[in-house]
């Protein structure tokens, strides 16, 4: 059954990149207004269950529903933070022009942004600290400053579910607790953020719900139900190098 409770809703979702499954027969549910971590190791599926969600890949089976509908209904309502390493940073565009994309989905056809839609990107670059240089080219700036420009390009699209890639993946302390800011700022507003993250450390601290995925979806659920010991280890096949402190059934 799809509810609108559920911000995310996947049934028997089976992704193939040729012979190899990156996704495996995956259930999973994700709550309204929740910050929800997706972690596992590397090659686990992580990007692909985003990129099944925004539907770049085509699933072999399965279903999606995104507030109990069909994901290319609600397009309006998602917005989408790509793994830095997936753009192209010398695509000749200032700080604005990139924010303002994020105001397209509101727009019709050969509709321009105008005037309320450059306000609300400059308040979105504002909430990420990076409203003074909206007119800077985005190839110049650190990558720490241009992974909060794609975040202010989210924040543009007043979206309901928050789909982001490793938002904090390379980027510096400051720029890190300013992303740690926004995300807490969406869930008091309501909304719903999944972000693939990869520093165990700090999942307890950053997010409320956990995913754990390793090709198939080995748990998921609240943090102090889903984010254990036992868990990681199933997530990590017993290779997790440094388990988190104070976790239920650590020794």
């Amino acid at each position: 059954m799809i509810w609108e409770e559920w911000a995310i809703e996947v049934e028997d979702l089976t992704v193939m990149y040729g012979d190899h499954p990156a996704l495996w027969d995956v259930d999973w549910r994700v709550p309204q207004g929740v910050r929800m971590a997706v972690v596992g190791p590397n090659g686990a599926g992580k990007t692909t269950l985003l990129r099944a969600l925004m539907g770049l890949v085509r699933p072999v089976s399965g279903s999606i529903a995104l507030f109990g509908r069909p994901p290319t209904e609600v397009r309006r309502r998602i917005g989408y933070v790509p793994q830095r390493t997936a753009v192209d940073w010398d695509f000749p565009a200032t700080v604005l022009d990139v924010v303002l994309m994020g105001r397209y989905a509101h727009l019709g056809w050969f509709r321009r942004p105008g005037p309320a839609d450059r306000e609300r990107a400059l308040e979105a670059l504002a909430q990420v600290g990076m409203d003074h240089l909206a007119d800077r080219q985005i190839g110049e700036l650190s990558v720490g400053q241009q992974q909060r420009v794609f975040v202010a390009r989210a924040l543009a699209q007043d979206a309901d579910l928050y789909l982001m890639d490793e938002p904090f993946a390379g980027v510096d302390a400051v720029t890190e607790q300013a992303i740690v800011e926004v995300l807490r700022g969406l869930q008091e507003a309501g909304r719903t953020v999944v972000a693939v993250h990869h520093d165990l450390q700090t999942v307890p601290d950053y997010f409320d719900w956990v995913t754990l995925l390793n090709v198939r979806c080995v748990a998921w659920g609240p943090m102090a139900e889903a984010f254990t010991v036992e868990n990681l280890r199933r997530a990590y096949q017993g290779a997790v190098a440094v388990l988190p402190a104070a976790l239920p059934g650590h020794a």
